[in-house]
Order: C-alpha cells, then structure tokens, then sequence
C-alpha cells in the first residue's frame, strides 16, 4: 500500500497526503522514497499551478520519525545514512517551482514541522498544536528543517522556538509568522482554502515563486541542511537520546 498519495486536481493543483493516519502519519523509510519520488516527478513534469502537503485523518498531520526505524541504537554513520534522504526531499520541495502549502490536519510534531516548513505557506487546524520537540529528546532537527526555519520566521523567535523544544498552539505559531492561515471547520473546503491561489495562471505562480526563492537566497541553502543533519546524526549516540527514546518507547506502550 502506498504511503503517499498524489492526487491531481482538475484545478490545476496537486495534492501529495502522508498515508499513514493509524500510526499518525510518522514518516517511513518508504514514505520517504515514495514522498521525494513524487516530488521530483511533479517537478520533471510540470504543469502544476501549486502543491498542496497533508496527512491522512485527522489526528495528525505528521509526528515526524517512526521510531520502529529510528531508534535510538544506531550509530551516527547510521542516523546519517537514514536520515539524509529526507532532507534531499525536503530540498526539493522547499525549491518547488510554484508555491506549496503545507495543509495541516492536525498535529505536526518534530519531523512533520520539518515537512511543514519547508513549505512555502501553512495552514493549520485551530484546535491544534505544533512543535520542534528534537531538543527534548536529546538531538536537533535532522531533516534540515532548522535551517529552513531561519529563512521563514524572525530568527530570534526560530532559535526561541527550536531551543524550547515545545509544543505551541495555533495562535502562538500564527502570531509568530509561522503559520498563515488558521483553518475553522467552515474553511476546510477546498474553494473556501485555495480560493486565491485558483484564480491566479500557472505562468503567475511560476514568476511569483521564482521571485520568493531570489528574495530569500537558496545559494548553499543544501549545504546548510546538510550541516545540521550532520550535526544531528552526531548527536544520535549520546545517552541523552538513547535514554528519551526509551522512555518515549515505554510511554507509548503504557498508553
């Protein structure tokens, strides 16, 4: 079964659902090859006037790794070795030729803010909550979405935000210039979320996003990301992290 859908839009938009609800849409190493498979194919093909990112259900947008796959027993040659494809597809969705919109459906937590971020827009349920969390459990992000987190909101409130390491409410991340538009139950339909961006032609969105990417400097931008998921792979062997993932582990089986 595949763990990411794509979906093609008659409108002329496309939208890409990590399809794992049952286990809050944490990410794969199949996710992830079928996530930066997809992306590059959109890319090569085009005709896409924006993508839109969601999750399956309504529990979570993304909760970030599957533990079952990244444990905390790895070395950093390992942690390196699985973590690095992600941010390749990170790159290549935050370097998208026409705008993206990270439509979160609930909860995005470590990874899935990552995801989130490398989005050029998000849009996020009111009742929900989002968070870097990596510093509690003893690493930093490691897809590169630290790096890109410094490129989309005021830096002192992106070290604030990673450094805390906790989970903020909708308000708090729309206050901060995270989020950009906060999703009521009335607003869920699609012609009520993407009205503005229907009516504009592929070749607007194309010149539009052309622009933000000048506007916000790509130049080394993957060699930026590839530092921290050095740097977080580094930090897989500490005992600060093996110990937060058993206590996580032992968590989610009490529950």
């Amino acid at each position: 079964m595949s763990q990411v859908l794509v979906e093609k839009k008659q409108e002329g938009y496309v939208v890409l659902t990590l399809n794992r609800p049952h286990k809050m849409n944490a990410i794969t190493k199949q996710m992830t090859q079928e996530f930066y498979q997809a992306i590059v194919d959109l890319k090569q093909n085009g005709g896409v006037k924006f993508l839109v990112v969601t999750g399956a259900g309504e529990r979570a947008f993304c909760s970030g790794g599957d533990l079952n796959e990244l444990h905390g027993e790895m070395s950093a040659e390992d942690a390196y070795q699985l973590l690095h494809p992600m941010k390749q597809a990170l790159y290549e969705l935050a370097t998208f030729p026409v705008p993206t919109i990270a439509l979160m459906n609930g909860q995005a937590r470590g990874g899935g803010c990552e995801i989130a971020t490398a989005c050029d827009f998000r849009y996020g349920v009111e009742s929900s909550s989002f968070g870097f969390v990596q510093g509690n459990l003893g690493i930093t992000p490691g897809w590169g979405g630290g790096a890109l987190l410094y490129q989309r909101i005021k830096a002192d409130f992106a070290a604030h935000w990673l450094m805390d390491a906790e989970m903020y409410q909708t308000e708090q991340v729309y206050r901060i210039g995270w989020l950009h538009k906060m999703i009521t139950d009335n607003s869920k339909a699609e012609n009520v979320l993407f009205s503005s961006f229907l009516n504009k032609t592929l070749k607007q969105m194309e010149v539009f996003k052309q622009q933000y990417l000048t506007h916000i400097h790509t130049e080394g931008l993957s060699e930026r990301m590839d530092q921290e998921v050095y740097a977080c792979s580094q930090l897989w062997e500490s005992e600060e992290h093996k110990a937060a993932v058993r206590n996580f582990a032992q968590m989610r089986k009490r529950s």
